[in-house]
């Protein structure tokens, strides 16, 4: 799904740069570079709301759903045998186990980009193949949320916005207040 950051917070998801990542199979792709950067107790509310639009976005999806997707992928390739249902029952709960974590919409998406893979298609998938279509799909709202987590955790715990008191100096001046009352006999 499209999710819309607020322009003036968009900057503060952006990477500073980019770096080339290489293994012993030569050059993988870039890594991108990003740190916190200054946010403002005014910028909060944004970045919370923000922040839980991405998490309504990656919430796990219904198992039965993830499972439909799976098991119509793998009705493509169907067994000569039928297997018995407790091992049947067995690998759906292997398939939970690794794909089951991720909205509808990522599984549904990760079973399409198999079936269309131009080499991959051939093969039956095991979960852990599915899975890495799931965290290539999910993988820049993944991305999105920690740096809205780590930017909420940049902003003091005890801040105020300007002119109104925050919840800890309120009733510190009330506990004040009352205590100051004189009692009568």
């Amino acid at each position: 799904p499209a999710i819309v950051i607020v322009a003036a917070h968009a900057d503060l998801l952006r990477p500073i740069g980019t770096t080339p990542r290489y293994s012993d199979h030569g050059y993988e792709g870039d890594i991108e570079l990003w740190q916190p950067r200054p946010v403002s107790v005014a910028d909060k509310p944004d970045l919370e709301r923000q922040l839980a639009v991405v998490d309504a976005a990656l919430a796990p999806g219904d198992p039965g759903v993830v499972l439909a997707r799976v098991h119509a992928l793998l009705a493509m390739y169907r067994d000569r045998e039928p297997l018995p249902p407790q091992v049947e029952a067995a690998i759906a709960e292997c398939w939970l186990e690794d794909v089951g974590e991720y909205p509808d919409w990522v599984a549904a998406e990760a079973v399409r980009r198999w079936r269309r893979h131009p080499v991959k298609y051939r093969f039956k998938p095991l979960p852990g193949d599915i899975r890495l279509f799931c965290e290539e799909v999910a993988g820049r709202l993944v991305t999105m949320r920690e740096r809205l987590r780590k930017l909420l955790a940049t902003i003091p715990r005890t801040a105020a916005l300007p002119g109104v008191p925050d919840r800890a100096s309120d009733v510190r001046s009330r506990v004040l207040a009352l205590a100051s009352i004189k009692r009568m006999p």
